[in-house]
């Protein structure tokens, strides 16, 4: 045969097996997404169970005290039930002035349950006042909670 006649001549297609190649692309690219999608850590407004993790310094007792009041997320005491850890660290200094001033720095973060990767997480402070520096960290959870569902 000429080769010109080649580049010309007209394909049979198999519909049905074109069909099916299709099919399972499509399937495919979507179950793939799927997992993507799902892969992620949740947004802070889809978290409603916390765990808070045990720590050695009193302040986290605080923290969920304040949490345990919140109507819009629940603790839990089974990390495996909940949608995310919250942890605390904090460091007290004391700073030289006039008188003897306590500084206390807390850092919050709520990580996802599942993969671990942080979703939320704050860095507050405050002078004697451990209370107070409480109902602002939960304050400002819940201000970032609203704003994340607001923007959704």
């Amino acid at each position: 045969m000429n080769s010109r006649l080649l580049n010309y001549a007209p394909l049979r297609v198999n519909w049905k097996i074109l069909l099916i190649f299709a099919w399972l692309l499509l399937s495919t690219g979507l179950l793939a997404a799927q997992a993507t999608f799902s892969a992620g850590p949740p947004l802070l407004h889809q978290v409603r169970k916390i765990y808070v993790a045990q720590s050695s310094d009193d302040f986290v007792l605080l923290v969920k005290a304040r949490l345990e009041k919140w109507d819009a997320v629940r603790t839990t005491s089974k990390p495996e039930e909940a949608d995310a850890i919250l942890t605390c660290q904090t460091q007290s200094t004391i700073v030289p002035a006039k008188a003897v001033v306590r500084r206390t720095i807390a850092e919050v973060t709520l990580v996802d349950a599942r993969s671990q990767k942080p979703i939320w997480r704050t860095t507050k402070s405050a002078i004697f006042d451990a209370n107070g520096l409480a109902d602002d960290i939960i304050e400002q959870l819940k201000k970032d909670w609203r704003k994340s569902a607001s923007e959704y």
